[in-house]
């Protein structure tokens, strides 16, 4: 009789995931062309396309275990695994690395195996058809070319909710895609909390003596181009690895740790927005291709969740970039490429930077004001889910708890409920997560900060990579060894705390606002 070794169990799955993912990067490939590069209208043609593939790529995957491999290794998960997991099997031990690959498969294929290739298929194509739908409404602000789209997107990803299945809120199904383990029960309770400091603080700091702000001015694009370069060459991203486009709503795509592709946008009057997104999806970029690309296609070479993705973008964005001892060795540079643009002194920039001001546009937000956008649009769309509102009560809904928590309203629907992509998509259950990497984020910094004692005074003097490979080494190469609860635990000795969020942004603000 001859009995199969687990390695060689390993190295088959691992071809065949391999197989899978590669096939699944076509898919990217063309998502990031229709972003970037396709002409308006090849919209019907893509979507198509994508449908198409979207199939293929969901019927390979449930063929990883044809012959019943994938369920055969889950048995050989070692016993505390087994427990967690809710398998019950006597086995041979795994090693770590290969109990994660079977574990977060099988968890994978679990909730595949559950979405008829049909469904797949058409929530693909819609997704296509309803981004480029999104867009137009957008531009022209009209939200009633974009409802019947949504409402549809809606039905579908209540349906997607079902067929998964769920205890509590049909919303669960969907988070957990994006954040795993995680409930909208539990949620709803972190945003309480969160908003019931971030109103009265936002408050204060209205009342408070106002920094004095810059003045906008011209800035040619091309040197802007180039300045985004400098910047994330210094945070340490490989451009031989990855380049950086133009998109309208800036993101990162990823098909390989060695191609990994970042997008900004560019205000000719403001380069403050273009640093800010290329900061932001650069640390999303570094994450990716910090991951082991010898284990690409497995597990080990995935994210552990989007709000550990997201804190990483929100850490660079904000605890790097929106700091003063990186400006302490930047400004001067920017004053050097842009004379006469840049005179007032360092100071008065810093606290500029930093401005607190309610606005419409969630990524013009800054760091206090930010979750409470965030925020509304989780309850928005949990009540969509849930059936407690419709798509066409969304623009006065959304006007509403702008006023109540921001205490601004929207003149339009672009600048109100159009001017997110996130629904047109189907990335229902998404929004969280930013809020979620934002509260890591925090976390992971305070961490940073105490473990590399020195590490503002490096930041001052252009230092980026020794904060890139504390976080390379902390969380881009483990994959998802383990959860976000796991690893925040891992690097911080405690799960996830608010707290830290909140004693950040009183330090900060409390100094700029006095």
């Amino acid at each position: 009789m001859t009995v199969k070794k687990p390695r060689n169990e390993i190295k088959k799955l691992t071809e065949r995931l391999r197989e899978v993912t590669y096939l699944g990067t076509a898919i990217a490939v063309l998502q990031w062309d229709q972003e970037v590069t396709m002409p308006k209208k090849g919209a019907d043609a893509r979507a198509h396309t994508i449908s198409l593939l979207a199939g293929l790529v969901h019927n390979k995957f449930l063929e990883i275990d044809h012959d019943g491999l994938l369920s055969g290794l889950k048995k050989k998960l070692d016993p505390s695994t087994r427990a967690k997991h809710g398998t019950g099997h006597s086995a041979r031990k795994l090693s770590p690395a290969e109990a994660t690959i079977v574990r977060e498969t099988w968890r994978s294929f679990s909730r595949e195996r559950k979405l008829p290739e049909t469904f797949v298929k058409e929530m693909a194509e819609l997704a296509s058809k309803s981004q480029s739908v999104w867009a137009e409404a957008r531009e022209e602000n009209n939200f009633a070319k974009f409802a019947p789209y949504l409402e549809r997107m809606v039905e579908k990803k209540r349906e997607e909710a079902k067929l998964i299945g769920f205890e509590g809120s049909p919303y669960d199904a969907l988070l957990d895609s994006y954040e795993p383990g995680m409930t909208a029960s539990e949620v709803e309770r972190i945003f309480t909390d969160l908003k019931a400091f971030l109103v009265p603080f936002l408050a204060r700091i209205k009342k408070a003596r106002q920094p004095q702000q810059m003045k906008s001015a011209q800035v040619p694009i091309e040197k802007q181009v180039g300045l985004s370069k400098k910047i994330a060459t210094a945070m340490g991203y490989d451009f031989d690895a990855g380049r950086i486009d133009v998109s309208a709503h800036p993101f990162t795509t990823s098909f390989h740790p060695h191609d990994v592709r970042i997008t900004t946008r560019y205000n000719p009057k403001n380069i403050l927005e273009s640093i800010f997104p290329t900061m932001h999806e650069g640390g999303h970029a570094l994450y990716e291709q910090g991951l082991p690309h010898e284990h690409f296609g497995t597990p080990l070479a995935d994210a552990t969740s989007l709000g550990i993705h997201e804190s990483q973008s929100r850490l660079w964005e904000n605890m790097v970039g929106k700091s003063l001892p990186f400006w302490k060795h930047w400004y001067p540079k920017l004053q050097k490429e842009f004379p006469g643009v840049f005179t007032a002194p360092l100071a008065h920039f810093y606290a500029s930077v930093n401005t607190v001001k309610p606005t419409l546009i969630r990524v013009e937000a800054d760091e206090v004001t930010y979750n409470l956008h965030i925020i509304i649009r989780f309850e928005l769309e949990k009540a969509l889910l849930e059936g407690t509102i419709e798509v066409k009560d969304l623009p006065k809904l959304w006007s509403d708890r702008y006023k109540e928590y921001l205490g601004i309203t929207p003149k339009s629907d672009k600048e109100g409920v159009l001017q997110d992509v996130h629904w047109s998509t189907g990335y229902i259950g998404y929004f969280p997560t930013y809020t979620l990497g934002n509260l890591y984020s925090a976390q992971f910094w305070n961490t940073a900060k105490r473990e590399i004692p020195d590490l503002e005074k490096k930041i001052a003097k252009g230092d980026l990579q020794t904060l890139r490979e504390w976080l390379r080494t902390q969380i881009h190469g483990h994959g998802k060894s383990y959860t976000a609860e796991e690893l925040a635990q891992r690097i911080t000795g405690e799960k996830l705390n608010p707290d830290h969020f909140s004693n950040y942004l009183k330090e900060k603000y409390e100094k700029i606002y006095k």
